[in-house]
């Protein structure tokens, strides 16, 4: 009997956000495959990215494959990239009106990018951040620990986020503005308290996972105790295939024209 994957789609502020849990057997995979990389140590991938975190090793596109985590990856992609046709479609078609069953129609094929595992200790952290070069971006949860105890033991009015993942919408929402360690660009703890139309924080849980669009920022921030946070971060790149007579049309998200309706329209 197959192991099903829950999916929930989540809109905490506008951007698509899929929440996802991994059945048993696809976290244990994670870990082997996260302790091969960790343990051979081939390609540094910390000089790419903006992270203050030491341990950050680009996984060889091989090992999804050797630990059966391929076809696991691909689906929740593609399932998100469903989500985000149909989103395109009903938002234009509310100027076009075009009837359903004539909507522009669309074939996916979606294409991994770079991962990479982050192993994260104490005091590390990741700043504000974006990724590039792709059209969706993704974090799957390995191993959650987030500290012994709160870095900011004086603070009791607001809930301990160390560890913790922020998505940012917007720094100001309704007068209250969002609160930034400045030094190093990650959201303060003072900001937990603050509607989440502003960001939207995730606390970390082994088999949990999110996929989201390349653009929406987010950080991580740090934690004190003895023990290690582990990640993998995947940006995946995915083209929408439209075929007009005997002509097939392929574009990726960021290049999605609107003659897609003129097809239809006439």
């Amino acid at each position: 009997m197959k192991e099903k994957i829950s999916l929930k789609l989540m809109r905490p502020s506008g951007a698509a956000i899929l929440h996802g849990v991994m059945p048993e057997s696809i976290l244990k995979s994670w870990k082997k495959l996260a302790d091969e990389v960790l343990d051979k140590k081939i390609t540094e991938w910390n000089p790419s990215l903006v992270g203050k975190i030491y341990d950050e090793w680009k996984i060889p596109k091989l090992l999804y494959k050797d630990y059966k985590l391929e076809n696991f990856i691909n689906l929740a992609f593609y399932k998100y990239a469903e989500i985000w046709i149909d989103d395109w479609i009903y938002m234009e078609n509310l100027s076009h009106r075009v009837p359903e069953e004539r909507l522009p129609q669309f074939k996916i094929s979606v294409t991994l990018g770079d991962g990479w595992i982050n192993s994260m200790k104490e005091g590390e952290y990741n700043p504000i951040h974006l990724h590039t070069n792709c059209d969706l971006s993704s974090i799957f949860y390995i191993d959650d620990y987030t500290g012994d105890k709160p870095i900011d033991n004086k603070r009791t009015d607001v809930p301990n986020v160390d560890g913790h993942t922020n998505f940012l919408f917007s720094s100001q929402q309704n007068g209250a503005q969002l609160k930034y360690n400045t030094e190093t660009g990650y959201i303060d703890k003072a900001s937990a308290g603050i509607p989440l139309a502003t960001h939207f924080d995730v606390k970390p849980k082994a088999g949990d996972f999110f996929i989201f669009p390349h653009w929406l920022m987010h950080s991580v921030n740090p934690f004190q105790g003895k023990g290690r946070r582990v990640t993998a971060a995947i940006n995946y790149n995915f083209n929408f295939v439209q075929e007009r007579g005997s002509k097939l049309f392929s574009f990726s998200p960021r290049e999605l024209r609107r003659d897609a309706f003129d097809e239809v329209n006439g």
